[in-house]
């Protein structure tokens, strides 16, 4: 038996200056599909610095992403947008390969 899973992805950038604080542990990220309200990625970041750090990472998402916004989840369960992050899609809906795993 063997299994076969994929699905189109594009590349979106992650862009920002950090805090500047003196809290060093780390923080998930998570993009969000604001039209679906559904996770379609990730990143994990220091909550602060000690200097000013710009911040610019590649993301893969499904490529039917289409609004999306970077943050965390507050003690609630709600979404809290970061103030000092973007997400930056592809001008035109550029198509990365498919990603798949396959296995017996």
């Amino acid at each position: 038996m063997s299994y076969t899973a994929g699905f189109a992805v594009m590349e979106v950038a992650v862009r920002g200056v950090l805090p500047i604080g003196d809290m060093t542990e780390n923080e998930t990220y998570f993009i969000l599909d604001t039209a679906k309200n559904a996770i379609v990625g990730q990143v994990v970041l220091p909550k602060a610095v000690k200097r000013s750090l710009a911040v610019a990472l590649t993301v893969k998402v499904p490529s039917t992403a289409r609004s999306l916004a970077i943050g965390t989840f507050g003690a609630g369960g709600n979404f809290e947008a970061a103030s000092f992050l973007r997400v930056e899609t592809p001008a035109v809906g550029h198509l990365g390969g498919a990603v798949g795993a396959s296995g017996r």
